[in-house]
């Protein structure tokens, strides 16, 4: 018996934001899509979106809000020391301790392929399970899963598929630094970037255009130029915002830009190097750089070279700028023999990895306060729908200005809480498509784009500690 046709036949192949080092990725559906499109591919499967909470935007040092320190349960450790953060590099428990709502840090393990709980030891050696769903008791007690989690790691040892179950039910952010870069970042979120000479009236994007039938021109068309619009329109920032765009957008002229307009925000749309014509090492070692109007990655080392973030929150929208999650959740869907079917199975490959951008800003000597990145592949499909034309992305265009522009701004989890609850409620949305493509021949296809959209959301990661608030725009 032949397969059944995939879904969404007439919408032409898939387009990743992932350069291969010789052209952009992109693949048509395989035969066996539509079994891909019945399958749940959503990690710890939220079925619907965060229930709006008060408290969820609030100061971690409420204790009914609280704010937790995720660490790995490490073998050798008795149950007492468990129950601290001793294993823990200094900074990392003044930090906790800085964060403490009741005076005492709160401590998460997780251990490894437990994916449901976390665990909290009390000195006396009691195990006290807390649900990663956040389905029971929340704040800073006991039992209790805080609002505000940071997993200090790499993903080695707390996975990325922790940090995505974890995304629908708190404010989750990663700290994965070497010991001077843990310093540096601790030092100035204690401070509370109090010296950063960032500028909040002067935002960047830095908007890459590869031509009308690359991906780059709708990220741009999606994200880039409605949130460039949104900042002009602000009388705080009107014609200091700035943009880069088409063949302005070089590696150079955001490294300059960079150093000159010191944003305090920026926003960066462009494919991600995803090079798999390099050793798997290599690869491993590029993954996710921007990649610019010529084609050219660029290095971390070229930004910083005149350029501290120094208290900075940079989005950037490109393949596997936070990582890479070391799993294909794509195979099945896209033809293996294609750019985008090679790169993803290329990229799962390489096992869990922490991109090089993030990494940097995050520990330089006057360090971003957050980077937020994605670690899969952006598709078209996830930017506007390829049945109805209609557009995906007004929550990411109000979280880059009506969140972050404020003379209040909110700290950057609660930020970007409604875009990452849209993974919730697409996977719904997944569900209910299933439940009826029995009797509709479209809901398979309205099955594999809720369930496309639901893993980009999902995969929409916070590096730095999600507590942390952008700089203030000046009071008006």
């Amino acid at each position: 018996m032949a397969p059944p046709p995939p879904p969404v036949p007439s919408a032409g192949p898939l387009r990743a934001n992932a350069w291969t080092g010789s052209e952009a990725a992109s693949g048509h559906l395989s035969a066996d899509a539509a079994q891909w499109a019945r399958e749940d591919h959503v990690l710890g499967a939220p079925s619907a979106t965060l229930a709006a909470d008060p408290l969820a935007g609030l100061d971690p040092l409420d204790a009914r809000v609280g704010w937790g320190l995720v660490l790995p349960e490490r073998p050798g450790l008795t149950r007492a020391e468990l129950a601290r953060a001793d294993d823990a590099p200094e900074p990392a428990r003044r930090l906790a301790a800085a964060r403490s709502a009741t005076g005492v840090p709160v401590v998460l393990r997780y251990r490894p392929g437990d994916l449901t709980h976390l665990h909290r030891y009390l000195p006396s050696g009691v195990d006290v399970p807390v649900p990663t769903a956040g389905d029971g008791a929340r704040g800073a007690s006991v039992g209790a899963l805080p609002w505000y989690l940071l997993l200090l790691g790499p993903p080695e040892d707390l996975p990325w598929e922790l940090q995505l179950v974890l995304n629908a039910s708190s404010h989750t952010g990663r700290l994965d630094l070497d010991a001077a870069g843990l310093e540096h970042y601790v030092e100035a979120a204690l401070g509370g970037w109090a010296t950063a000479a960032v500028d909040a009236t002067s935002p960047l994007a830095w908007t890459v255009e590869h031509g009308p039938a690359d991906i780059t021109r709708l990220l741009r068309e999606e994200v880039g130029a409605p949130v460039v619009a949104r900042w002009r329109g602000d009388p705080q920032i009107g014609d200091r915002a700035v943009e880069l765009r088409g063949p302005g957008a070089t590696g150079d002229a955001l490294a300059d830009a960079l150093a000159e307009q010191r944003p305090a925000v920026v926003v960066t749309t462009s494919h991600g190097a995803t090079d798999t014509s390099v050793p798997p090492e290599e690869m491993r070692r590029t993954l996710g750089t921007l990649v610019d109007a010529t084609h050219t990655p660029v290095p971390p080392e070229r930004l910083l070279r005149d350029w501290q973030p120094d208290g900075v929150v940079w989005y950037s929208l490109a393949c596997c700028s936070a990582g890479g999650s070391g799993r294909n959740l794509f195979e099945g869907l896209l033809d293996p023999g294609s750019s985008a079917g090679a790169v993803v199975a290329a990229v799962a490959g390489l096992g869990p990895t922490s991109a090089a951008l993030p990494r940097a800003l995050l520990g330089a000597p006057r360090p971003a306060r957050a980077v937020v990145g994605h670690l899969e592949p952006t598709f078209d499909w996830t930017l506007r729908r390829p049945d109805t034309h209609v557009s995906t992305s007004a929550a990411l265009v109000s979280t880059l200005y009506d969140k972050l522009f404020q003379a209040r701004p909110l700290p950057v989890g609660p930020a970007f809480r409604a875009y990452l609850d849209q993974a919730g409620a697409l996977r719904s949305a997944w569900a209910l498509a299933g439940a009826t493509a029995g009797s509709d021949p479209a809901a398979a296809g309205r099955a594999l784009v809720a369930a496309l959209t639901s893993i980009d959301r999902q995969c929409t990661v916070i590096l730095g500690d999600p507590a942390v608030a952008p700089a203030a725009l000046p009071p008006q």
